[in-house]
């Protein structure tokens, strides 16, 4: 058989096995919360039918096939014409939303020419919250040796401006969905930045890192399965233990004063107000104090997890249950 006839017949082949657009119930728009969008489809849609959704006048319906145009080169790099030209032009979308997804798309191929197709994403004008959309989007893991290992795209500076004006604000539903990574060198060393970006260290300590003015964190792997790791960072003062729990004072001029106590005297009290700093305390006077309580907030922020990218929450809770990697983590699976 000629070679241009057994090209075409594979061609056909592959194609055949590929379902219209219009033979599927429409996909849910990506979700921005996930570094990876999740696969709302079962099989690819055919590359025709990409190109054209491609040029659709409907935001939405662009976004499902960027996406689409991911997962088709993903795994038939040569079978749609022009596909790294049509992602970089879906990352120049005028809709923020399909340059998003086109991001999203690079992930999912996961290539050095797709990163190289979707910076343009990274210097365009973005608001907070799309600031904060785009890094977790770049921060797949497939797209990290081109930013973070290396700037072959010198994308350093733009991903700079983008830190210092993102905003995000995770759900545990979104991050109990994330996908929690095997304990290896690479993702303990990236639990490890995201234990100090999140300022986890100001008051705990983990194999030899940061201070030991909070609770011991080792062992927590035996205590919390994932999602519930991440729901007690989320929200910390949903089961507060009597080991680091401030005491809620109210004075007799009407100050109330919450903090633990670090030394006790007869004529004075030490307290420390914020356990990330070590000079905050304020001295009373026993005498001063009308009622002394257990306070029923955690003195650990909240809001802590949104400095970091969901990858970043996946990779420090690998780094907190495996005890900085000195462990195997628990089995996933394992409830407190």
């Amino acid at each position: 058989m000629p070679l241009s006839r057994l090209a075409a017949v594979t061609l056909l082949t592959i194609l055949s096995g590929l379902p219209s657009a219009s033979s599927q119930a429409p996909p849910a728009n990506p979700q921005p919360s996930q570094t990876e969008p999740s696969d709302q489809r079962a099989e690819l849609v055919r590359p025709d039918r990409i190109l054209q959704a491609l040029e659709s006048a409907d935001s939405s319906v662009r976004c499902d096939a960027v996406l689409d145009l991911g997962r088709c080169h993903a795994k038939h790099p040569n079978l749609i014409p022009g596909a790294i030209e049509s992602l970089r032009r879906s990352a120049n979308d005028p809709s923020f939303d399909v340059a998003l997804a086109s991001v999203q798309s690079a992930g999912l191929v996961g290539s050095f020419q797709a990163f190289g197709a979707i910076t343009d994403a990274l210097r365009r004008p973005l608001s907070a919250t799309q600031a904060g959309l785009i890094l977790d989007a770049i921060d797949a893991p497939t797209l990290r040796p081109f930013w973070k290992t290396s700037d072959p795209f010198r994308v350093s500076a733009p991903l700079a401006e983008l830190r210092s004006i993102a905003t995000r604000e995770h759900t545990l539903e979104a991050l109990a969905a994330i996908s929690i990574p095997p304990a290896s060198p690479a993702v303990i060393n990236s639990g490890r930045e995201a234990f100090v970006t999140a300022r986890c260290d100001a008051c705990h300590r983990v194999a030899g890192y940061g201070r030991a003015a909070g609770p011991d964190l080792r062992g927590i792997g035996m205590c919390y399965s994932n999602t519930e790791l991440i729901r007690h960072i989320l929200q910390p003062s949903i089961d507060l233990h009597d080991v680091g729990r401030f005491d809620r004072f109210l004075t007799v001029d009407g100050r109330v004063i919450t903090g633990h106590v670090v030394s006790s005297e007869s004529d004075q009290l030490h307290i420390q107000t914020d356990l990330s700093n070590p000079d905050s305390v304020v001295i009373l006077d026993p005498k001063e104090v009308e009622q002394r309580s257990p306070s029923t907030v955690s003195p650990m922020p909240l809001g802590l997890l949104n400095s970091l990218t969901p990858t970043q929450v996946a990779e420090l809770v690998t780094f907190l249950r495996s005890d900085g990697g000195q462990l195997a983590p628990p089995d996933a699976s394992h409830e407190h």
